[in-house]
């Protein structure tokens, strides 16, 4: 088992890297009032939790809670809920919400909004089908009183706690077209008044600029937030708007330059390392449109002992996290109790890549590229275009290869062309993009079982 997931993808690095001003370090112990400006590169087009035009909703989720939020350690921690009762025969869920949960107009948290929330997501156009399976097996979900929900199951399903990763009020959208709420605010459509069951309202957003959270004033967990305000900036962002102030805090597509590492030094800048949730990785096609050499098992373990991942990692990162190493897992997070190091045996050894090219009948051409079969090892590599570190990565990954005797010719592509057309299309060899790991490892099945949602290699298990 261990060997197949192996074969498929070179896991590169886990981490995240995040730089603030000196004022925003979040070192000290927290004192009340201020705003932090973050970076947001990816901007909302909608608010509409329930549409694609929401697009990266995790903001929101300090607005609109969940039965469960994920620890740093990637385990479930209950949030609106207090527990949740299973049982095994007929699989069966009873959820106990927090009596203290309240929406900000001072309505409780119901498990009438629970069932609200399912019916919502189930016949929402979404198009994010990643938990429909888990709703498909859903055979009946209930109030039995007004703090106690009763889901039932036709099967047993191990994604559960991902069922409400968010809650909607269904006293204030009961009735309304759900296809036409929360275009620029998450509000009461009665009343036109923010509304949230987190520690932040949505105060605004301001197309092609920023989305301005405000602290609830009545949020019902331990205490409010410390903050007076979180403004999510539209922006890639950069050291220098760190230095300005135009920013509190960012997550850089890069090492620092000489500026940014002079102002570290003089702790103008800080940086917070933490383990963060996504992985880059390369992932090798074996199906049609495909190099047929990569169908070769031998082949593809010749192209990862021919990546030297310690080495980009040092070079994309090295100057501010000296100490990080790749991951070695394609599965779970390095934060993850459940955390392997598989893939630390594909150490860097370019000779290892070449004796395994030639165990499977390759042979190394005058220009020293191995030729498979009749056909020259010269290998499309595709990635996102006007990404520093995915950019430096392809040209390193090129040079590595070579010395293995593997051609790598790299194709940059916009984001949406990369993932609504050559990655759908299989129109690549090696394509090196990121997965956002989650508590639950639904995704990784997705990834690599046979013709899973998320496979786009060809590749079965």
């Amino acid at each position: 088992m261990r060997r197949r997931w192996l074969s498929l993808a070179a896991v590169l690095v886990l981490g995240a890297v995040a730089v603030t001003s000196s004022s925003g370090s979040g070192l000290q112990a927290p004192s009340r009032g201020g705003t932090v400006v973050v970076a947001l590169p990816v901007e909302p087009t909608c608010l509409n939790v329930l549409l694609p035009c929401a697009r990266l909703d995790w903001p929101l989720f300090q607005v609109l809670e969940g039965a469960f939020e994920v620890a740093p350690d990637f385990s479930y921690r209950p949030n609106l809920v207090s527990s949740v009762d299973v049982r095994e025969e007929p699989f069966t869920l009873t959820y106990h919400i927090r009596p203290k949960a309240r929406w900000s107009d001072g309505m409780p948290v119901t498990a009438s909004d629970f069932v609200f929330t399912f019916q919502a997501f189930r016949t929402a156009e979404s198009g994010d089908d990643l938990f429909a399976e888990v709703r498909s097996r859903i055979h009946r979900v209930a109030a039995r009183s007004p703090k106690t929900l009763v889901v039932s199951f036709r099967s047993r399903f191990a994604g559960w706690h991902e069922l409400f990763h968010e809650v909607l009020p269904r006293h204030a959208l009961a009735g309304e077209d759900l296809s036409r709420i929360w275009q620029d605010r998450i509000d009461d459509p009665k009343t036109g008044e923010p509304i949230g069951s987190g520690p932040f309202l949505v105060e605004r957003l301001e197309r092609g600029r920023q989305l301005t959270l405000v602290r609830n004033p009545r949020y019902w967990g331990p205490h409010t937030a410390y903050l007076d305000r979180i403004v999510f900036r539209f922006v890639q962002g950069d050291l220098e708007a760190l230095r300005s102030g135009q920013l509190s805090l960012l997550f850089p597509n890069t090492a620092p330059d000489a500026e940014g590492l002079e102002a570290i030094r003089q702790g103008v800048i800080k940086v917070l390392l933490s383990p963060g949730s996504s992985w880059e990785h390369l992932a090798i096609r074996l199906g049609a449109k495909g190099h047929p050499a990569l169908k070769s098992r031998l082949v593809r373990r010749a192209l990862a002992y021919g990546v030297d991942r310690e080495a980009i990692v040092r070079a994309i990162y090295g100057l501010v996290a000296p100490r990080r190493g790749p991951l070695h897992s394609a599965v779970f997070p390095r934060q993850s109790r459940f955390y392997e190091p598989h893939w630390n045996v594909y150490r860097y050894r370019p000779a290892e890549a070449r004796r395994l090219l030639e165990q499977a009948g390759c042979r190394r051409g005058p220009d020293g590229i191995y030729v498979c079969e009749g056909r020259r090892l010269s290998l499309h590599f595709l990635t996102t275009g006007g990404f520093p570190p995915r950019e430096l990565t392809l040209w390193l990954v090129q040079a590595q290869l070579r010395r293995a005797g593997v051609e790598v010719v790299p194709e940059f592509a916009p984001s949406q062309t990369l993932f609504l057309t050559l990655l759908e299309a299989g129109r690549f060899d090696v394509v090196l993009h990121a997965w956002a790991a989650g508590a639950n490892t639904d995704l990784s099945v997705d990834i690599f079982r046979c013709k899973g949602r998320s496979n786009h290699t060809g590749y079965c298990n």
